[in-house]
């Protein structure tokens, strides 16, 4: 696991400096080594390994840079990486899971392997296969590959996106990084050339959705694709995506069985300490009695609590797992910096995110990696095995989503006076009806978020008429998705719409800048493509049964997971939000949202804004998932110097 960096030139110029700078803004991804190349066509003047810890000099038409968190191979294996003959290098970001098979594939093809990790494998498929390389790869990646005889640089990107990649390209020069803010040292970057079209997205889903960053002319690879770089042109191709078609009514059990546990098998390689993240539900509990039953000791196991009553997490379940299957465990209890963490967060992850329990995944991987390198994950459960309630809610959606929309506003209108008391993290009756729309609509209507009557009324109408003047396509991605899904079964699309957009866009980026930010690689069996597939052969109607949601991995925990266990409800580990905001955040938030709100006033109307934060400190409305929008946009801000 690690970070790289990149600068490709038209014509020959002297990056070095840019190219340090950059890599150097990385050190968390990669604390335990480094390097540096510069390259340019055929005559590779800069190839010298012995090098790598210099600054290059000089003008060069290639430069990459690599920060290494080493896991396989610890000592050997240093990148940049070539070839024999230094022809082809690469800069490689992840874990190629079935590189052993892979290697042995290759030198039976004649190619000489002189390392033992897994990089190496990357540059010998590039001379097999060249850029239809990653369809043979199994794991987690983001790669570069310079090959000079061709003068091409070729980019991919895991199946899922687990791990990012991002680039820009500028006055003859392209740039790539595995975290935007390796862009702010450099002269080609302005943090203030904002993407109105991706300020729009945030300010719907609450994070944004690739090929757009907040930046103009920046943009995130998306999973599943490649990005060919020669004789000035690009070419992007998507080698795979998530298909569910639900044609399977009674899979095999076992299978699945195998699956999972030929996925962890692979996930276990590593030469240095590994554990898994348990929670109290059933997708890490299932992983962990994978990682038990293959593993010649107990697991090491970690789950983080808090002794305040306010907090709802899953220490106790968690215990019961691991106690059903021996493992190693730590509970660990913390008090939480809420606000230190998230302003800490905000750098890494380089533009507007509002998915607060990045906190909880920060601090999870920080006591986590007091005690190992690597630890497996649940991730991808939900969304492969129809874990959320909104797949359970489809029918309502579809039924309230039939009333026309101005009846649904008087309504609204009469239900917000009627005197019920928000729950903290729940919406009101009125912004539940307010974000009811017909499938796919609905997707574009969160109803903790700027729903559409939210927006209609926050929204600048400035902002608002750019917004209509945008591509809609472009701009709503969850209908566009939605209708090119594979399946006709509705809650099949939206569980493919979640593996394309919220999976890749929110969970997987909340782990990854929370776990690398504390230098921890996480991996997800889950994410296994094979298993995926299959998976997602499965109908929905299979996945979710008597009203209940993943039935399959239920029936999965019933036979290896603590009694009871696999009926409980989807819990996970919360933050009251809600009541901090009307508490002990009250300040700060005031603060940071108010005192300067020239970083969104242009987006939203400040008198609208301050009517939900009234409304939510009197307790008239539950605004805590809006109102963390508009905070998390000002951290944006001003952790990366926008002067939007």
């Amino acid at each position: 696991m690690c970070g790289i960096t990149g600068i490709f030139c038209d014509h020959p110029a002297d990056m070095g400096g840019q190219i340090v700078k950059m890599t150097d803004s990385l050190v968390h991804r990669g604390p335990d080594d480094f390097g540096y190349i510069a390259l340019d066509p055929v005559s590779n003047t800069f190839p010298i390994f012995h090098e790598l810890h210099k600054t290059p000099s000089g003008a060069h038409s290639l430069f990459f840079g690599h920060r290494r968190l080493s896991i396989i191979d610890i000592s050997g294996t240093k990148q940049p990486l070539a070839n024999e003959d230094k022809s082809v290098w690469v800069i490689f970001n992840g874990e190629i899971y079935n590189y052993g098979e892979l290697g042995k594939m290759l030198a039976a093809k004649g190619h000489t392997l002189r390392e033992k990790g897994d990089t190496e494998v990357l540059v010998h498929l590039w001379e097999e296969y060249g850029a239809a390389m990653s369809e043979h790869l199994v794991g987690m990646f983001a790669f570069a590959v310079y090959d000079s005889k061709k003068n091409s640089l070729f980019l991919a990107r895991d199946r899922f996106g687990e791990k990012p990649l991002y680039y820009f390209e500028k006055d003859g020069r392209f740039f790539f990084a595995s975290e935007l803010q390796a862009f702010f040292h450099l002269d080609e970057f302005d943090a203030n050339d904002v993407n109105e079209l991706a300020i729009a997205q945030y300010f719907r889903y609450g994070f944004i959705p690739g090929p757009n960053t907040a930046y103009k002319n920046v943009f995130s690879l998306g999973p599943g694709q490649t990005l060919l770089k020669k004789n000035g042109n690009s070419e992007h191709r998507c080698y795979w995506k998530p298909s569910v078609n639900g044609e399977v009514r009674n899979p095999d059990f076992k299978k699945i069985e195998e699956l999972i546990d030929e996925s962890v098998r692979l996930r276990l390689r590593s030469d240095v300490p590994l554990g898994a993240f348990l929670s109290g539900g059933i997708d890490s509990g299932l992983i962990t009695a994978s990682m038990s039953r293959q593993l010649d000791r107990p697991v090491s196991t970690f789950t983080i609590s808090t002794d305040k009553n306010s907090w709802q997490d899953e220490s106790e379940a968690a215990k019961l797992t691991a106690s059903h299957l021996k493992t190693f465990h730590r509970e660990i209890k913390v008090e939480p910096d809420f606000v230190g963490v998230s302003e800490k967060l905000a750098r890494h992850y380089g533009q507007p995110f509002a998915d607060h329990s990045s906190v909880l995944t920060y601090y999870v991987s920080r006591e986590t990696r007091k005690y190992v390198k690597v630890a497996l994950t649940g991730d991808g459960g939900d969304e492969l095995f129809g874990g959320y309630g909104s797949y359970l809610n489809l029918p309502l959606y579809q039924l309230l989503g039939g009333i026309p929309y101005p009846f649904k506003k008087f309504l609204a209108g009469i239900l917000r006076h009627i005197p019920i008391s928000p729950s903290p993290g729940r919406t009101g009756f009125s912004e539940a009806l307010l974000s009811a729309f017909s499938l796919p609509e609905k997707g574009e209507n969160t109803a903790s978020l700027f729903h559409r009557s939210r927006r209609d009324s926050i929204f600048q109408s400035n902002f608002k008429e750019k917004i209509r003047e945008a591509s809609q396509s472009e701009l709503n991605l969850f209908t566009k998705y939605f209708n090119e899904a594979s399946s006709d079964d509705p809650v099949d699309r939206w569980m493919e719409v979640d593996q394309r957009l919220y999976l890749c866009y929110d969970i997987l980026a909340k782990l990854d800048i929370a776990s690398m930010s504390v230098s921890l690689e996480c991996r997800s069996p889950f994410l296994d493509h094979r298993l995926a597939n299959f998976a997602n052969s499965i109908s929905a109607k299979t996945k979710l049964r008597n009203g209940q949601s993943k039935y399959i991995l239920r029936q999965l925990a019933r036979e290896q997971l603590p009694a009871g266990l696999a009926s409980l409800p989807k819990k996970g580990f919360s933050m009251p939000l809600a009541e901090w905001i009307r508490g002990e955040l009250k300040d700060w938030m005031c603060s940071l949202i108010f005192d300067d709100s020239r970083s969104w006033e242009q987006y939203l109307k400040p008198d609208a804004a301050r009517k939900i934060w009234d409304d939510h400190l009197a307790g008239r409305a539950d605004h805590h998932g809006r109102l963390w929008q508009i905070a998390a946009f000002s951290m944006w801000c001003k952790s990366s110097n926008c002067n939007t």
